[in-house]
């Protein structure tokens, strides 16, 4: 019995490759674009749980009554415009919660020191709220790293798989955050979360905080190129010592 086998053309076979190519071309744009903004949501979600967790801990699980606790919990300076004269700018003082304010928590764990009591309630809280694994790392502070290089470069210093600030207000509400996590910086500030995926993504720093909008692409009011923070901290003396 003769059997009439017939098998693809060339041409057919060309045509087929072509039409994958083509949707391909469609798709895996798609695709790509889908896993990226299902990412930055998830990196925002977790900023927002740090915020709250924060704002938490220093409401229900700590009261900041007495003078000296006041001046361990909010000793930073933040100024409020860009006067050529540091000492006669406009400034606010608030509280901050970094890297090396985990550093210290993780390694020392609680400490008789005002600021560190005030830490270890917001680390705590940070530390009940995840359940994955935060490196110590170095205990390098992102504030003072905002010029010298990118989050990714900021990891690798502090040998570290996160990049933390928290800038809260007297009335425990947080003022500005920034989390790098997986190759995403996420911003709160002004009420709005800002992702930036960008390999170039930076921290705020000691820089104005009109950077984190331009960083994205973003225009920023008037208001955020007047606001930075100070790389100092208030003394118990009433003096400015070191902080970062």
């Amino acid at each position: 019995m003769k059997r009439n086998l017939k098998g693809f053309t060339l041409v057919e076979i060309i045509v087929v490759i072509a039409i994958l190519g083509i949707l391909a071309g469609i798709l895996v744009p798609s695709m790509l674009g889908y896993v990226r903004r299902a990412r930055i949501a998830a990196a925002i979600v977790d900023a927002k749980t740090i915020k709250r967790s924060v704002e938490i801990s220093l409401m229900t699980r700590f009261e900041i009554n007495s003078d000296e606790a006041a001046s361990g919990a909010f000793n930073k300076v933040l100024y409020l415009d860009q006067k050529s004269d540091q000492s006669k700018r406009e400034k606010e003082i608030v509280g901050a919660f970094t890297n090396k304010s985990w550093n210290v928590y993780k390694k020392k764990g609680n400490s008789n020191s005002p600021s560190q009591i005030v830490d270890t309630v917001i680390a705590a809280g940070l530390d009940y709220t995840f359940s994955e694994t935060w490196s110590a790392g170095k205990g390098t502070n992102p504030l003072g790293y905002g010029k010298k290089g990118t989050c990714a470069d900021f990891l690798k210093q502090d040998n570290s798989n996160f990049g933390l600030v928290v800038v809260y207000n007297r009335d425990y509400s947080v003022r500005m955050l920034q989390i790098y996590r997986k190759g995403i910086l996420v911003t709160y500030i002004n009420g709005e979360y800002i992702a930036n995926d960008s390999p170039d993504a930076r921290f705020v720093g000691t820089n104005v905080w009109s950077t984190i909008y331009t960083d994205s692409g973003q225009t920023a009011s008037e208001e955020y190129y007047k606001i930075s923070l100070a790389d100092k901290q208030i003394g118990t003396n009433g003096g400015m010592g070191g902080w970062y």
